[in-house]
């Protein structure tokens, strides 16, 4: 990204340099919150200075940045803009988004519990069934995930077991590491709710292994 991103710079292709940036920016704050990895301004994906088509992408990979750091309000701040703006956003990242978006709501209902936030995980597992139908492989893991989180915030624990080790496994079988190690990192927080705190430490530290190897 790098390499691509300075030849856009240097050839001054405005767009090409704000997509490469938005994405460049995403990848530094997964790998350690921008801290060693940084563009250094070299992006212009935050500045004043980006194209106004880039602006979904923007919001998108903000969306994105958020979930993984546990920032649920600025999260669904994102996808709201996103939605908003509506101006075709790809398939794929459309079915990415929304599966975020029916994680990022049950952190939403810890807090809030309106009926609003409800039907958000509602219609993901519906949209994200019917991706499923298209692709196993890339959407499986991800309709397992939703329904073990439904599960558990409904208080059905056997079910929400059931489905958060569906949800693991599948991951790996699709060799979604990452997902994989979100699957064992929500599986913990729900075993530690219902006082499983052995269950709950094996899974944390599946998830730390996982997030270590993406």
């Amino acid at each position: 990204v790098d390499y691509y991103l300075e030849l856009a710079i240097l050839y001054k292709n405005e767009l090409t340099s704000g997509y490469l940036g938005i994405m460049r920016d995403t990848i530094s704050t997964l790998i350690d919150k921008g801290e060693t990895t940084s563009s250094k301004g070299n992006s212009n994906s935050e500045s004043g200075k980006k194209p106004a088509n880039i602006s979904e992408s923007m919001y998108f990979h903000r969306a994105i940045r958020a979930f993984w750091l546990g920032h649920s309000e600025r999260c669904h701040h994102c996808i709201g803009k996103v939605l908003q703006l509506n101006s075709g956003i790809g398939s794929l990242s459309k079915t990415i988004l929304i599966f975020i978006h029916g994680l990022n709501s049950f952190q939403l209902l810890k807090r809030q519990d309106t009926s609003k936030l409800r039907t958000i995980p509602k219609n993901a597992i519906s949209a994200l069934k019917t991706a499923m139908a298209l692709s196993r492989w890339n959407f499986r893991n991800k309709v397992h995930l939703l329904e073990a989180e439904n599960f558990s915030y409904q208080g059905n624990h056997e079910e929400a077991k059931a489905s958060y080790a569906a949800a693991i496994t599948s991951a790996r079988s699709s060799r979604f590491v990452h997902e994989q190690g979100l699957a064992c990192e929500l599986a913990g927080f729900h075993y530690k709710k219902i006082g499983d705190h052995k269950s709950a430490w094996s899974f944390f530290n599946q998830a730390k292994q996982c997030y270590a190897e993406w």
